[in-house]
């Protein structure tokens, strides 16, 4: 019997489900194959946002604390290796698995991973790559961008070498415009027969990632409560007048000042026409009459911003 729906980040322990139960029968599955061809699918422009989000959570990364592996679980779980000849028992590995899932591991970054082979294989809808300390890098670093992350795990399954798990969760990102990342999908836990550990972790996401990517674009909020709001608003729109009359209060505020020293100049004498002053004078007059323009067009429009 499957176990029912429980929500992981409420701190509610999983189960309820037998450790070390076996199916009585190992049918053949394409989840491995289907999440490799998803990755090699994805166009380069999302596999782009892909790595531009790990960038970032690196330098964000560097800026927070980092979660804290236990020392007690990985000295245990190299106890019972070598009182079992370098292999670990199923139980084991499913329970260690399930400590991992207590903690929304694969989300909030928290949790030991004591369960995986150093240079587990990790793949998703986006990409693939190995090793377990990129994969606890990667999900801590982002994970502490994230708030009100919310996981339940609707389905737990054992087959053979393999422990498919389905999931939902959703999450606030701390941005500006704090979007809400919301999707369904699962894991696939393969485990090597030689020492019982996971050695491929692939995970499916049950929506387009190219949909996923755009919720980043849109605030959790349903009406928009400052300028960046605004501008993400009408971006996710594809609405290019709609992101300029969001940043030209920006304009404004940056052009302004430049055009009034430019006039002061000019009053005494000064010309800076010509060379890359006079450039850059000139595109500041021009944005400084088109943010004036957009701001006047905003008024009769009945755009208010904040």
């Amino acid at each position: 019997a499957m176990p029912p729906c429980f929500a992981v980040a409420s701190g509610s322990r999983i189960g309820p489900v037998a450790l070390g139960s076996r199916p009585m029968a190992v049918r053949r599955r394409s989840v491995v194959v289907q999440a490799e061809k998803e990755a090699e699918d994805v166009g380069a422009g999302l596999k782009a946002v892909w790595y531009g989000a790990e960038a970032v959570g690196k330098v964000v990364g560097a800026t927070k604390d980092k979660p804290s592996g236990s020392a007690a679980s990985s000295a245990a779980v190299a106890e019972a290796m070598a009182k079992n000849g370098g292999t670990l028992e199923r139980e084991q590995v499913v329970a260690l698995l399930k400590e991992d899932y207590d903690q929304s591991y694969f989300v909030s970054g928290k949790g030991d991973l004591a369960a995986y082979d150093p240079d587990c294989e990790f793949a998703d809808p986006f990409v693939s790559f190995k090793g377990v300390d990129r994969f606890k890098q990667n999900v801590g670093n982002l994970g502490g961008m994230m708030e009100d992350i919310d996981l339940k795990i609707t389905n737990w399954e054992e087959r053979g070498d393999e422990l498919e798990t389905s999931w939902r969760f959703s999450c606030v990102l701390d941005l500006p415009w704090r979007p809400k990342l919301a999707a369904a999908g699962g894991t696939t836990h393969v485990f090597d027969p030689s020492t019982g550990k996971v050695v491929k972790h692939v995970e499916r996401w049950d929506v387009e990632p190219g949909k996923v990517v755009k919720q980043l674009l849109l605030p959790s909020s349903k009406i928009p409560e400052n300028r960046v709001e605004v501008f993400m608003f009408a971006m996710s729109d594809g609405d290019a007048f709609g992101m300029f009359l969001a940043v030209t209060p920006a304009i404004v505020r940056i052009c302004g000042p430049w055009v009034a020293v430019s006039l002061a100049f000019r009053a005494i004498g000064l010309d800076v026409d010509g060379g890359p002053l006079g450039a850059i004078d000139s595109l500041a007059w021009w944005l400084l009459l088109a943010a004036v323009s957009g701001e006047v067009a905003r008024f009769f429009k009945g755009i208010i911003g904040s």
